[in-house]
């Protein structure tokens, strides 16, 4: 209960701001057009559902549509939901230890503090997919674990459902599950695991989430799948581009009447500020483009929208607004005086920093981006913008996450952990997604917020060595 009503007293503290998850408002708009709009024909389109079936959205959003019809707003209500399923990855979690009788609070504790990283409590705090991907990374693994126990109904349900979630959220995701299975699947009958085990494995994880996936998705979905490039992916710019409209103040030629030396008709010589009933020409406007600025833009329009908010009052109290507006005006002006209308791209901001990813031709040259997705943004190295600076300060604990999971790893060194089925399954899965990550991403915003994805592997690893040395205690001591 603690876990939830933290991250909802959170969700609601935000409002309406979306600032700090820049594409919360495309999922939203997502949201809202998927039930009884008939004028879009693919509401995915307006943000990352763009490959998932209608059917697909239409069940997992059905709890917060509940919600919006009972009264609950709808940014709130998606939220909501994404809270709920996170809390569901944390019991599958826990469930492993507690069917091992593995009652250690420091276990149980791990695993909720490290749902407590800043950065992970904040994405699964809002209407973003990262909490689909780690329920439905969760409910896999637990399957898959379920499965291998020979708890076959439970490890089939669940095996199917993280898979055919998986593969209509993030399908290059699902590509590395389902290469880690296919992979592990050989090293499986090579080291005398049944076949017929194999074989079903294969058909529950990989042939039926397949074939329900195909048989529901869009043709759009499709081609856009099938049109997709790991070598163009990572070739993006990385550039996050926002466009806003911008009114410039009157130069002082409009025509009109009391516009700043008095009464009367005629061409002021003033700013265009007069309180006369001449008819004027309306201000004219400009569209400035920002790059890697989202949040400020968003923080901007919040303030002006929101005064009386809570988010903005403690803004206020702490004067963070008048630099926000310091900021804003200064963006404003360069973006004026360029020709292009462009404000020049900068390091304050987590997207302002554009990476460099690996090429599949050039292995070695995966191994920095590798390492930058796993241990960055890198704590007090240069002047990377305030930004960068904050999130920074989170390294040191994933470092510490880290060290963690290669403790257990030492201290359980003698149950063989490679000939454990869902141990080698969920190592070859991790190093998957690293590899594919140091090949697209180019963004560090991107980078930072995906690296989330990465949590439920390794806090699955962490218990499941603890159950299996507890399984290999309970055969030597004759107890199973």
């Amino acid at each position: 209960m603690t876990f939830i009503l933290t991250h909802t007293l959170f969700a609601i503290f935000l409002g309406k701001l979306f600032a700090l998850a820049p594409d919360e408002g495309a999922y939203l708009k997502t949201f809202n057009l998927l039930y009884g709009s008939t004028e879009i024909v693919n509401p995915q389109s307006f943000s990352g559902w763009i490959t998932a079936p209608k059917l697909f959205l239409w069940i997992s959003y059905l709890p917060a549509k509940i919600l919006v019809l009972c009264g609950v707003p709808d940014y709130l209500s998606l939220r909501l939901l994404s809270i709920l399923l996170t809390a569901l990855s944390v019991y599958l979690l826990l469930e492993i230890l507690e069917k091992s009788y593995i009652k250690s609070r420091y276990s149980q504790n791990i695993i909720f503090v490290v749902f407590f990283i800043p950065s992970v409590f904040l994405w699964t705090s809002v209407g973003l997919r990262e909490s689909f991907i780690i329920a439905e990374i969760a409910i896999f693994l637990a399957g898959f674990n379920s499965f291998m126990q020979n708890i076959n109904k439970r490890g089939v349900f669940l095996l199917f459902v993280g898979s055919y979630g998986l593969v209509s959220t993030k399908n290059y995701l699902w590509s590395c599950l389902m290469v880690a299975l296919l992979l592990c699947s050989i090293i499986f009958l090579i080291q005398g695991i049944n076949f017929r085990q194999v074989l079903k494995l294969l058909v529950v994880g990989l042939l039926s989430p397949a074939i329900l996936f195909a048989s529901t998705t869009s043709a759009y979905a499709w081609d856009f799948i099938l049109h997709s490039d790991i070598s163009e992916t990572g070739q993006r710019s990385g550039d996050s581009i926002s466009q806003v409209y911008i009114e410039i103040p009157s130069d002082g030629t409009d025509t009109g009447s009391g516009t700043g030396s008095g009464t009367g008709s005629g061409t002021g010589s003033g700013t265009g500020s007069g309180t006369g009933s001449g008819s004027g020409t309306p201000p004219a406007r400009a569209l400035i483009t920002f790059h890697g600025d989202y949040t400020l833009i968003s923080l901007h329009f919040y303030l002006l929208e929101n005064p009386h908010s809570l988010f903005s009052r403690i803004l206020k109290a702490l004067q963070v607004d008048r630099k926000i507006e310091k900021i804003w005006e200064e963006k404003i002006r360069l973006g004026l005086i360029h020709k292009d209308n462009q404000v020049g791209t900068d390091t304050s901001s987590l997207n302002g920093h554009i990476l460099k990813p690996g090429k599949i031709s050039d292995p070695f040259s995966m191994i920095w981006p590798a390492i930058v997705f796993l241990c960055g943004p890198f704590p007090f190295i240069g002047d990377p913008g305030i930004a960068v600076g904050i999130a920074s300060l989170e390294s040191f604990l994933w470092w510490a996450f880290y060290a963690l999971v290669f403790f257990q790893f030492i201290r359980f060194r003698k149950v063989k952990f490679l000939r454990d089925p869902a141990i080698l399954f969920t190592l070859v899965f991790l190093a998957g997604e690293i590899a594919f990550s140091a090949l697209v991403e180019v963004n560090l915003g991107t980078s930072f917020r995906h690296r989330s994805i990465l949590l439920v592997p390794l806090v699955f690893l962490f218990v499941r060595l603890a159950q299996r040395a507890k399984e290999l205690e309970d055969l030597e001591s004759g107890v199973i």
